[in-house]
């Protein structure tokens, strides 16, 4: 049998407890009533003995008077009356300024605090949202502040005054406020960029930010363990999906903004192309970094190129423009008209698709609407400069072929760690015909788990073969072990299993510096590439001669170049895909060039009679990290030495 308590206290509590939480109005409330409470309880005290001089009325006010004023004290007389004042203005303290001091500082701390958690709804149009903090957030928000020219076409084409960059994090902190202003890019520009808390997949939180009138909407793939059921890939479709929702939940059709988004899964990317219903570019990031990476193998030097190219905010970028003047022209001609750029071809919409055309015939004819490729380092230097006369023809005699270097033997590559973009990599090195691969895998990761996950590749070959060893490479005696003396490629990967990327890029870093050390005395020595998660650490490794892929700044700043110019994400499949446009390092004597002095106009007209376009020098001579290592674009009138050790950067066309 049940008994029933009444336990009245406890109920008293638990509703004094659930009339507190809703709020600072019904603590005041509260309190304003037991102001009242004790006001009549010191009048009713007083009251008999001053019954013949005093009405209730004015006892209860001489009560609440003592109550909220201390320095009415000293004007009583009469012990009892003194007693019950003193009584009275010490519960004042107690109760009226201590509980509506307590009261107000609680709520200005919860409205301070919903304030930099950015709770309130954003309204605006035309502006830029990032959906997500990760670890490209700060450097995409920097490369957009830095990329002034193609801000300016991007605020003209959507007629906005003014850059506005909006961030949504899950949490919002003085933190996050504080790496913005520390970011080179961004410094004391970080008070035009708007911090809201929420989550991308929930629409309530894509409101705050006033997603649908966004000009842009850039999606970072944020970090997740491969061990979650929810990927980031999923995380990324999930929010495409919710941002299309709220357009057919719109009372009025409304266009939706321009999506780029990130998607590890190369399986994944058509997924991310049917969830949104609008504008949207892909960016596989798995795919562009395995590309990249395979690349640098097979030409060792190149990830200096790249780097450039992807950095907007630094050296030669990459521009997309449609020229009117240029309409009916051919290439040949139009390189006159840019004496501060290199022309590298032209993006053509076809099918509603970019397709690039690059280092296409120097009599390519442009067609209306064709947009011109260039290379400079700002934008004012690709404006059109009209050259009168006809241009010279000498160039344009029939093309000589060179042949693409071919590999003669197997190259054997060492991959010390494990993480996502291994077995993107060694898929997209099966799509290099006659190329020929031994790889050997180091690793902590069980050989069962890599071996598993490179059974799920399609498309494999027996012309790439490898083997695993389960060993920590940061111990100086698996070294020894491995000799990595015996290959001819040695690639360090940044570990995905660890969440914190300063941790993820010690242990590649300290596994580089013992590499160094057994490599010291060899007298072969393997090409070294390493791939850090944080920007920071690259400084650290100046000192050496390993080239470096910092894959988070080379991605964000592929999001902020697409973001503001669309069809730059085609341009760099074409240049990073297997076939069709590469750009490669040549030797002079391939054009059959002796040592000696040339204009870099000269070269580059050199480099037209043999079919490829000539985008500058790689200095081998020089230190990796110097300035003179690679100069793009040094402009028609410098003077190049040819000698021992310097090579051509062209872009060539394989077959």
């Amino acid at each position: 049998m049940r008994i029933n308590n009444f336990r009245i206290k406890e109920r008293i509590k638990f509703f004094l407890e659930r009339q507190f939480v809703k709020g600072a109005h019904i603590q005041l409330l509260f309190v304003a009533a037991l102001i009242g409470m004790i006001s009549i309880v010191g009048g009713l005290l007083i009251t008999p003995i001053e019954a013949s001089s005093e009405s209730l009325g004015d006892a209860i006010w001489w009560a609440f008077l003592r109550l909220s004023d201390p320095g009415y004290l000293g004007d009583d007389e009469g012990a009892w009356r003194r007693l019950i004042s003193t009584i009275l203005t010490i519960l004042g303290y107690v109760v009226f300024l201590g509980s509506m001091v307590a009261i107000i500082t609680a709520w200005l701390n919860r409205k301070i605090r919903n304030l930099e958690q950015g709770l309130t709804p954003v309204t605006s149009n035309n502006h830029v949202v990032i959906l997500g903090w990760t670890s490209k957030t700060i450097h995409t928000a920097g490369e957009i502040f830095q990329s002034v020219g193609r801000l300016r076409r991007f605020l003209k084409f959507y007629g906005a005054r003014r850059l506005k960059v909006i961030i949504l994090s899950e949490d919002v902190t003085p933190d996050h406020f504080q790496e913005l202003r520390d970011n080179a890019l961004i410094g004391d520009r970080a008070n035009e960029i708007i911090l809201r808390s929420g989550n991308s997949i929930d629409r309530e939180h894509l409101k705050r930010v006033d997603c649908l009138n966004a000009a842009a909407i850039i999606i970072p793939s944020p970090w997740r363990s491969d061990n979650d059921l929810i990927t980031s890939d999923v995380v990324s479709i999930k929010t495409l999906l919710s941002l299309s929702a709220e357009s057919f939940n719109a009372k009025t059709p409304i266009r939706l903004p321009y999506v780029v988004a990130e998607i590890q899964d190369e399986n994944k990317i058509k997924a991310a192309y049917r969830a949104y219903s609008g504008p949207i570019e892909v960016i596989g990031s798995n795919t562009i970094i395995s590309r990249l990476l395979a690349q640098n193998i097979r030409h060792q030097g190149l990830s200096v190129v790249y780097n450039a190219l992807l950095s907007h905010s630094i050296s030669n970028n990459i521009f997309s423009l449609e020229f009117p003047e240029a309409i009916n022209k051919n290439l040949f001609e139009l390189k006159a008209c840019f004496p501060k750029a290199i022309l590298m071809g032209v993006v053509r919409i076809a099918h509603n698709e970019f397709k690039p055309l690059l280092n296409v015939s120097p009599n390519f004819t442009i067609e209306k609407g064709d947009r011109l490729v260039l290379l400079a380092k700002s934008s004012k230097d690709t404006a059109f400069q009209p050259t009168v006369g006809n241009s010279n023809s000498k160039a344009l005699v029939a093309s000589r072929e060179l042949a693409m270097e071919v590999q003669n033997d197997t190259i054997k590559l060492l991959i010390l760690g494990w993480n996502s973009h291994v077995p993107a990599l060694i898929k997209e090195l099966c799509t290099y015909e006659d190329e020929y691969y031994e790889i050997t895998f180091v690793s902590i990761r069980s050989k069962e788990e890599r071996q598993l996950e490179l059974e799920k590749l399609e498309n494999l070959t027996n012309r790439v073969n490898w083997k695993h060893i389960e060993a920590d490479y940061v111990k100086e005696s698996e070294f020894k072990r491995i000799n990595p003396a015996a290959f001819d490629n040695v690639l360090l990967v940044s570990s995905d299993r660890i969440s914190e990327k300063e941790e993820a890029d010690a242990r590649t870093i300290v596994g580089y510096i013992l590499l160094e050390g057994e490599l010291e005395n060899a007298t072969k020595k393997p090409a070294v590439l390493m791939e850090l998660s944080d920007p920071n650490n690259e400084p650290l490794l100046r000192r050496y001669k390993g080239e470096v892929i910092i894959t988070p700044l080379i991605l964000s700043n592929l999001l902020a170049g697409v973001a503001l110019q669309r069809e730059v994400n085609s341009i760099f499949k074409e240049l990073l895909t297997v076939g069709g446009a590469e750009i490669i390092f040549r030797n002079p004597w391939d054009y059959h060039l002796n040592d000696g002095l040339m204009t870099f106009w000269e070269l580059e007209n050199k480099s037209i009679e043999f079919g490829e376009t000539l985008l500058g020098i790689f200095d081998s001579n020089e230190d990796v990290r110097s300035e003179q290592h690679l100069i793009l674009n040094p402009g028609r009138n410098k003077t190049i030495t040819i000698k021992s050790g310097i090579q051509l950067v062209v872009l060539t066309t394989v077959y």
